[in-house]
């Protein structure tokens, strides 16, 4: 039933986390990028002139596109009259060098070079310029030029308002990526966690946790890098451009080897699938260093390369379900599937829009790859404790007796073999050794259900006879018992009495008084071996041997007696 339950739940909240990110897609296609915006920051959409070279000519409105030949433009237009000392412009860049003047004054200046060095980065960046109150009704013009001939121009959307009221409206618009960046990185350190402690352990999947660890690192790094609102935060577009270029570089790196852990076949191309996105990697930067190219450049590579690897895990998944007819291999390769269609959307969404954050389905993609993994891990993990207690109940079976419940020989060898293995030493190493008297007779007249009703009253007695330790006492077989104590003396007088003082109840016993005869022996600071143990158990048994022949030379002196009367 629980098992029921949970599978349950988990389904449930893969089926909600989807529609919520299909709701959230169409949401996005439907109204654009910057709708989001436009709560508390007012939009500079019209009243823009744009300058190309010697040409001008007015702008209806922004946003918009130019592919020209010109790599550069300048649009300009007059500021609204009313202008507080606090209030900010913000636009978003698409990886180009942009000049801000009002009134002849430059303001505001991003050109992507690296402090100290001739070589770029440019990104998308969202720019904030500070405005003034003396700026109200100047002139403000702004210079856009593409370090990139090819990428054409891309004239933003201008808005305008207060530095908090974009950072709430930046909040608002990207509540959604932060949650998933935080689901995330909640499962980085849940897999991190998990990683440290096999390591510590010793564990066997210390391996593909490592390798899981590693990939939900890099994805929040990219996806984190890649948020709206931390750009506002950090201010540090350089550090966030590093990290969101080299982590996504990295994911066809780790993704192969993640893949090599999980699936069966095809290792090696897995491995050399990871061995051409290392090259690729290596490659991108040394260029990138030698100031040849940017790494937006290069970065259409990255996505083919990123593509043509989950393309090559799907074809490997089907390829190996159909040979293996495996549920986890299908399980898989559904994941791989749903991560490709929201990885298609953010490489369209890239081409097509370049927006501040390249990796919005991305983090879809990889939460929903992560709900159909941890889905199909709990039913496997399911499956396992199920085995596992199978297993456990048939150990405890093993080393259990069916009928009386107590630890049966096996299990006594195995504590013996603990306690040799251990160098355990006794300071009163005590063996009493145990038989029912009477037991052929019972079974012979009252059947061998009544035997064996006896001897579980029997254990019952011998429990509550040497309560000092637990699980000492263990059925050897038939009507015999024995008791293994390491820290406790008793002499055999003291054992016959416990035995008779424990019986006493069972003496209006259906099938006839319970008796038990017994022997003990002590060996006193001893080291526990099979010798010695074995070597106490023949002497305890000699004793309890002698006590039964009193038992019945008793019992047939009383029958004696009673017919010469």
């Amino acid at each position: 039933m629980c098992k029921k339950i949970l599978l349950y739940i988990l389904y449930m909240v893969e089926i909600t986390v989807l529609i919520f990110v299909c709701v959230d897609a169409v949401g996005f296609f439907r109204y654009g990028s910057s709708q989001s915006k436009r709560g508390e920051l007012s939009e500079l959409k019209e009243g823009w002139t744009l300058k190309l070279g010697e040409v001008i000519y007015p702008i209806e409105e922004l946003p918009k596109e130019f592919v020209m030949a010109s790599d550069a433009a300048m649009i300009f237009r007059q500021l609204p009259e009313k202008i507080n000392d606090n209030s900010i412009l913000a636009f978003e860049n698409r990886f180009q060098d942009v000049q801000v003047k009002i009134n002849g004054e430059e303001r505001y200046t991003y050109h992507g070079l690296l402090p100290d060095q001739g070589r770029r980065m440019n990104t998308n960046v969202l720019c904030i310029v500070d405005l003034e109150e003396k700026d109200a009704g100047q002139e403000m013009k702004v210079a856009f030029q593409s370090p990139m001939k090819t990428m054409g121009l891309h004239l933003p959307s201008f808005f305008m308002g207060t530095e908090s009221g974009l950072m709430l409206e930046s909040l608002r618009a990207g509540l959604s990526s932060l949650v998933f960046s935080g689901i995330m990185l909640f499962f980085t350190i849940l897999c991190i966690a998990m990683f440290l402690r096999e390591k510590m352990g010793k564990g066997e999947k210390v391996e593909i946790l490592a390798h899981t660890s590693l990939l939900m690192v890099l994805s929040s790094i990219w996806s984190i890098a890649n948020c709206e609102v931390v750009h506002l935060c950090v201010g540090n577009d350089i550090l966030l451009a590093y990290l969101s270029f080299n982590s996504f570089m990295l994911l066809p790196i780790m993704i192969p080897i993640f893949y090599s852990d999980v699936l069966v076949r095809y290792k090696k191309f897995l491995y050399r699938l990871a061995g051409v996105a290392t090259f690729n990697f290596l490659f991108q930067n040394i260029l990138n260093f030698w100031g040849k190219y940017q790494y937006i450049q290069m970065m259409s590579i990255t996505y083919i390369l990123l593509l043509f690897t989950i393309f090559a895990l799907i074809g490997i998944s089907i390829g190996e379900y159909t040979k293996e007819k495996c549920y986890y291999t299908a399980g898989f390769l559904i994941a791989t599937i749903v991560f490709l269609s929201f990885y298609m959307m953010d490489v369209l969404r890239f081409f097509f829009f370049a927006p501040l954050d390249n990796a919005r389905f991305f983090r879809y993609g990889v939460l929903a790859f992560i709900i159909i993994i941890v889905w199909i891990c709990a039913k496997k993990v399911l499956c396992y404790v199920e085995v596992e207690i199978e297993n456990r109940v048939y150990k405890e079976l093993a080393l259990r007796d069916v009928l009386t419940h107590l630890p049966n020989r096996v299990a006594l060898e195995k504590c013996i073999e603990s306690l040799e293995e251990r160098g355990a030493v006794c300071k009163n190493l005590t063996v009493i050794l145990m038989d029912v008297n009477g037991l052929k007779p019972v079974n012979d007249k009252s059947g061998h259900g009544a035997g064996d009703r006896l001897l579980c009253e029997a254990a019952k007695s011998i429990k509550e006879a040497f309560p000092e330790e637990k699980d000492a006492w263990y059925r050897l077989g038939g009507d015999e018992f024995v008791v293994l104590m390491t820290q406790t003396e008793l002499s055999n007088e003291e054992c016959q009495q416990r035995m008779q003082k424990a019986t006493e109840k069972w003496k209006n016993f259906e099938h006839g008084p319970i008796s038990i005869s017994c022997g003990s022996q002590t060996a006193r600071d001893v080291k526990v071996t099979k010798e010695i143990v074995h070597h106490l158990m023949q002497e305890a048994d000699q004793i309890m041997y002698k006590n039964k022949i009193q038992y019945y030379q008793k019992k047939l002196n009383k029958r004696s007696s009673q017919e010469i009367l």
